[in-house]
């Protein structure tokens, strides 16, 4: 369905198309914005890019579900960072304004978003922004923190293995539970245990 728009549409049609009320639609528009985003990555159109993430983080709140958040943040804010080749300061100014926004699909898309950084080996972020949400109240936000750090474990486990050294006791259950979820079963009743 979204594939005959795919390197056709203008940013201001996947703005427009983001009002809608369907999320089918939004969901077009932010496929087409990832689709965007990798074609000016390949072409290091940063200019592109960073009107691309300029008009993303505008209109995020229309993002209003974990699957629009999920499959659009990360490649679309990494494509950016990679071009931009950010430094941590600049990236952590960037995700603070989410985190600290206090709506939930901007924080969900300051966690989600470090994908991109784990892909790349680059697994500070994702453990600093756990940190933050550690006592976050949403269980969308243990998930994904827990998915995260479940994917930095596929990265470096012993990375992980020190974070959790830290911070097992005060994760929620549900982050716990993704966090070690590919790890063998004495280990993982391990780390269960010593919540």
């Amino acid at each position: 369905m979204v594939k005959p728009f795919m390197g056709k549409l203008a940013l201001a049609d996947c703005s427009s198309l983001l009002d809608s009320p369907w999320h089918e639609i939004r969901l077009a528009a932010l496929l087409i914005m990832v689709d965007s985003a990798q074609r000016m990555l390949k072409q290091n159109n940063l200019q592109g890019l960073t009107e691309l993430v300029a008009l993303y983080d505008q209109r995020l709140e229309r993002a209003n579900n974990w699957d629009l958040i999920d499959l659009s943040v990360y490649h679309i804010v990494g494509a950016y960072w990679r071009c931009a080749d950010t430094k941590i300061n600049e990236r952590r100014r960037f995700l603070e304004g989410w985190a600290d926004s206090g709506n939930l699909w901007r924080e969900r898309a300051a966690i989600v978003s470090t994908l991109a950084l784990i892909r790349r080996g680059s697994l500070e972020d994702t453990f600093w922004l756990t940190e933050h949400f550690i006592n976050h109240p949403h269980d969308l936000m243990h998930k994904a923190c827990g998915w995260m750090l479940r994917e930095a474990g596929k990265k470096d486990i012993d990375a992980l293995r020190g974070f959790l050294e830290v911070f097992h006791s005060r994760l929620p259950r549900t982050a716990l539970r993704y966090a070690i979820e590919r790890m063998e079963d004495a280990e993982r009743r391990k780390w269960m245990g010593k919540t």
